[in-house]
């Protein structure tokens, strides 16, 4: 069972992390022109303001580059494309120094000069995926609630399901005490459509 100050520790844990503009974990084809050169790679994460990903040789920051990546949105069933294409420019990277046995560096790609309309669709892109994801980990909440509840009549009948409701049960009392936090992610998100 979680306790008050591993709550308060997961409170503050979620209020630190939000950032100016959400972020969704997504893979995504990715492609980073510089001068002449072409590096092909995949998205870790995405905002209306930049890109985490890994890269296999060393850029430093600072570096503008172009990008390029398509995303596509279901808005009511209706399939909506586009392709974003916008200056960029490196704001970190991991490992910070070029190492010659380094295969990837993760790099932060801030957008510079993105149109407004990309902007107006990535940012449309990312709360979609944030919300779809929310409402998912509540339905996973709820089954596993009413797994429990389900596990109770099963008990009477098998032994073995008194362990099984015995580990539900801890974990939905360890949820219990962390679903509000989804429950106003939820709501915020609603309230930004």
């Amino acid at each position: 069972m979680m306790d008050k100050k591993a709550i308060k520790k997961d409170n503050n844990a979620i209020q630190k992390e939000k950032r100016r503009h959400p972020r969704f974990l997504t893979v995504l084809p990715l492609e980073i022109f510089l001068d002449e050169l072409s590096i092909k790679t995949n998205t870790k994460n995405i905002s209306s303001s930049g890109i985490f990903c890994a890269i296999d040789r060393y850029l430093p920051v600072k570096t503008r580059l172009h990008v390029n990546f398509k995303l596509l949105l279901e808005p009511d069933g209706q399939r909506m494309e586009k392709v974003v294409n916008s200056l960029a420019e490196i704001v970190r990277i991991e490992p910070s120094v070029e190492k010659q046995d380094c295969e990837s560096y993760n790099i932060g790609i801030t957008f510079l000069d993105m149109a407004q309309d990309e902007r107006n669709f990535l940012l449309e892109y990312v709360h979609q995926k944030n919300l779809k994801e929310a409402k998912d980990l509540k339905k996973m909440y709820l089954r596993l609630k009413e797994m429990a509840a389900r596990l109770v009549e099963i008990e009477e009948c098998h032994p073995t399901a008194e362990h099984f409701r015995k580990v539900i049960e801890r974990a939905v009392i360890d949820l219990d005490a962390a679903a509000h936090i989804l429950d106003y992610e939820i709501n915020e998100l609603k309230n930004l459509e």
